[in-house]
């Protein structure tokens, strides 16, 4: 997790009415040369958080997310509780790709991050997952 200047913060302590970018990259194993179609990376938020829909404000990223591949997803979906990015990766070396979204803790207390899923949708063989955490929302 991101502050609005790019620095890293612990999303396990964050404090009422502030925005952050959850940033995650996706890349295939060391060696791996073929093309992986279909992916889902699946975050739900906790309770606590919601999401900053950009699309709609217009809001550019940041400038400091320019070197990053972002913008590469097939399908894009955002929900109350939940971001969905759908798409594939290609079968050159090397290739990954950047997803962020921007967040805004809402209500304080102390919640469940659920782990972060990817998985190639129609190909058992490709699965990860980052375990979930508690986190704090600090009242203001």
């Amino acid at each position: 997790m991101l502050d609005k200047d790019g620095m890293k913060i612990n999303p396990a302590n964050v404090k009422q009415g502030q925005s952050f970018w959850a940033h995650f990259k996706v890349n295939k194993l060391p060696g791996y040369r073929g093309k992986i179609e279909e992916i889902a990376l699946v975050q739900v938020l906790p309770s606590g958080w919601e999401i900053d829909n950009t699309r709609l404000s217009g809001e550019a990223n940041p400038a400091w997310m320019k070197a990053w591949h972002l913008k590469r997803e097939e399908y894009l979906d955002i929900r109350d509780d939940r971001i969905m990015w759908f798409f594939d990766l290609p079968s050159y070396r090397n290739s990954y790709k950047d997803f962020v979204v921007k967040i805004n803790a809402v209500t304080a207390g102390e919640f469940t991050l659920p782990p972060t899923l990817l998985e190639a949708m129609y190909n058992n063989s490709y699965r990860a997952s980052k375990a979930g955490r508690k986190v704090i929302v600090q009242e203001r």
